[in-house]
């Protein structure tokens, strides 16, 4: 059996992190999470897609092979990814306390926001990406 592609959206509340299948309203059940952080909240998700595998078992019923696709609101990626989000905001030129306010799950960035935040991160990326470290410590260059 071929594996099904689910989007898992992972949102920040005011004292947690949840996560939801999206798109997946034919399947006949949900699966979600939550915790204090994304990777708790991502691994009671998982905790419960398990259940859900193992009750299907015990009452004879396939259940269908899933693989699934994190994808993350502002403030659910800056937990997940070790991003200081201070520095980040200056490299982008975004304000820092409210870019705090978005990674806290105080508020919510608009649509033009969520695109400044988002070509930020891939200029990180491909500044990392094509980054050289030296190969031994710099007072050996000299």
């Amino acid at each position: 059996m071929e594996k099904r592609k689910i989007t898992v959206v992972v949102e920040t509340g005011r004292d947690l992190f949840s996560c939801f299948m999206s798109g997946a309203d034919d399947l006949g059940f949900g699966i979600v999470g939550d915790g204090k952080t994304v990777r708790k909240a991502m691994e009671d998700f998982m905790a419960g897609h398990d259940e859900m595998r193992d009750y299907y078992a015990s009452i004879g019923k396939p259940f269908p092979e899933l693989e699934f696709e994190f994808v993350f609101d502002v403030g659910a990626f800056l937990n997940y990814y070790p991003i200081n989000v201070t520095a980040f905001a200056e490299y982008i030129g975004m304000n820092a306390s409210l870019l705090r306010r978005y990674a806290s799950g105080l508020c919510q960035p608009s649509s033009k926001t969520i695109a400044k935040i988002r070509r930020g991160l891939d200029t990180v990326g491909r500044d990392i990406v094509g980054g050289r470290l030296v190969d031994r410590p710099v007072l050996q260059y000299v």
